[in-house]
């Protein structure tokens, strides 16, 4: 019975910590909150799911690996959104070292704090520009 009540402790506390992780300012602005917006969920639903399948390395980990993804999936994104894989993969008319130079320069201007309409309004001209010489 004592093993038992030690056991529920320990959860308790694990819960307690986890808690805090995630009450943190910065998960709630980086993760919690968009990513919710994102699923069409309360901040409090998302947070149960976090809760429930990470552990606490897990949760540790997460946010500086989060910071990490933002730059790769803006280069996804800019990918997409200029279409630039099929320039490049499907069509070939700009290499792949082409490619990666122009959506690096966007990402890198997003990462600084432009904004992404702006930065692929503009990388969309300097697209162009590329493809006419």
């Amino acid at each position: 019975m004592n093993g038992d009540n030690l056991e529920e402790k320990s959860e308790s506390l694990m819960e307690i910590m986890k808690g805090r992780i995630l009450d943190s300012y910065r998960w709630q602005e980086d993760i919690i909150k968009p990513f919710s917006k994102e699923m069409g969920i309360t901040t409090e639903e998302f947070e149960k799911i976090l809760m429930r399948r990470l552990d606490m390395s897990g949760l540790e980990n997460l946010h500086a690996r989060f910071e990490q993804s933002k730059y790769l999936c803006i280069l996804d994104k800019v990918d997409s959104d200029l279409k630039i894989c099929w320039l490049s993969d499907i069509m070939g008319i700009i290499s792949k070292e082409d490619a990666d130079e122009i959506k690096n320069k966007i990402a890198k201007e997003v990462i600084e704090g432009k904004s992404y309409e702006d930065a692929i309004h503009d990388g969309r001209k300097e697209l162009i520009k590329f493809l006419m010489r």
